[in-house]
């Protein structure tokens, strides 16, 4: 994960009083489902072409991280911004939950 995405992700959910390694932790739980909503608003936005790159990209038996990460530089340029929607959405999803 590009660490400005770490860091947004961290600052925004609150988790930089936590210890480095509970850090990593939160992160590797809260990024990947927070990166799955990333990816499905990124693919909406791309066109026919676009989309089949990713899918090559993705299709790996291991995607490479890199190449991912450069794809989506090159190619969404308001990536930063939504990011910072999907932290805010799952904080929200995540308070309706806590308050039930």
């Amino acid at each position: 994960m590009d660490d400005s995405i770490k860091q947004t992700i961290i600052s925004d959910l609150g988790l930089s009083a936590l210890p480095k390694d509970k850090q990593e932790d939160a992160l590797l739980r809260v990024g990947k489902i927070i990166f799955q909503g990333v990816l499905l608003r990124v693919v909406e936005g791309l066109d026919e072409k676009k989309q089949e790159e990713l899918e090559k990209i993705l299709g790996g038996e291991t995607p490479s991280e890199e190449a991912l990460l450069a794809f989506l530089g090159a190619n969404v340029p308001h990536l930063q911004d939504i990011v910072k929607e999907e932290v805010a959405k799952f904080k929200e999803e995540s308070a309706k939950i806590m308050a039930k």
